[in-house]
């Protein structure tokens, strides 16, 4: 079922990027697909991502953003996928104000759901403690490279959270360009999510620090991930090594760490690569996942 239904995302995709290339609008996108192994009961081809996004910038009058397509549910504490609209949204400028409502990507988190646009073939563990895609609204004031947001959404309200609302910026400090958020669920917990990021000799570098508050009588969690990319050529060796523990919050399923080593070729607006996944978690206790995928950007 689930190949199947990659299958038809894929087709899917490519027939409305056809017609969306027709109009004025940006339209972006990506599909991916590969192979992977772990065990004998976890094994087989896959499609990770088949997404298409139309966009048209909020410069004259409204703007809008919409994806639809399939994306593979990298999470390791829940199981699924997910096809349709993943998120859409209209914006609304008002001077260096930007107001965006609608179903919103969320502003968290080093990585993003559709993983072609990750280093890495699995997203990070502690992307199970982030929130995704939500409805709501949210504020942006630009200052230049720099923004500040405020939000407010229904993330969780299908779990009995009450919805949540956030506050963050982003910009650049000299060479290092830093986003902070403080995301607080109305019941249950608050992330504090930071993520650092630069380019140093030739090298992708990267740390993002996410720490769960328990807003009840338990332990807060904590997530860090670091990840590396030497390029050579062509040729990136992307490393993420992250280390986690949810504490009493549920965050991440599992107290552990991980690393992936994933060398990639870059072909054009293609992409083939390899990853090495080796976990160690106190529950699942350890494994290693070998995977192969290719894809293509647009």
């Amino acid at each position: 079922m689930k190949k199947m239904i990659g299958a038809l995302a894929v087709s899917s995709l490519f027939a409305v990027g056809s017609i969306a290339a027709e109009l004025p609008i940006e339209v972006h996108g990506g599909v991916s697909a590969g192979y992977q192994y772990t065990d004998g009961n976890n094994e087989g081809f896959f499609v990770s991502n088949a997404l298409v996004e139309l966009s048209k910038e909020a410069k004259d009058g409204i703007g809008f953003a919409a994806a639809f397509g399939y994306l593979m549910n990298w999470d390791p504490s829940t199981t699924g996928d997910s096809f349709g609209l993943q998120y859409g949204y209209l914006s609304v400028p008002v001077g260096k104000l930007t107001i965006d409502a609608g179903v919103l990507p969320t502003m968290v988190g080093y990585e993003v759901a559709n993983t072609y646009a990750n280093p890495n073939i699995n997203i990070a563990t502690i992307w199970g403690g982030q929130p995704v895609y939500y409805g709501g609204l949210r504020a942006t004031y630009s200052l230049g490279d720099e923004n500040i947001w405020i939000e407010v959404n229904d993330d969780g309200k299908d779990v009995g959270t009450d919805g949540a609302w956030s506050v963050g910026g982003s910009g650049d400090l000299g060479a290092v360009s830093i986003v902070a958020s403080y995301y607080a669920y109305n019941k249950d917990r608050d992330i504090v999510d930071i993520i650092l990021s630069s380019t140093i000799g030739g090298l992708d570098v990267a740390l993002n620090f996410d720490y769960q508050i328990n807003d009840g009588n338990g332990d807060d969690g904590y997530g860090v991930a670091f990840y590396i990319i030497p390029k050579l050529g062509e040729i990136d060796i992307p490393i993420r090594i992250e280390s986690f523990d949810p504490g009493d919050t549920g965050a991440y399923g599992d107290k552990g760490w991980d690393i992936a080593i994933t060398p990639t070729l870059r072909l054009g607006n293609g992409y083939a690569r390899a990853e090495v996944f080796y976990t160690d978690y106190d529950i699942a206790g350890s494994d290693t996942q070998v995977a192969v995928e290719f894809g293509h950007v647009f």
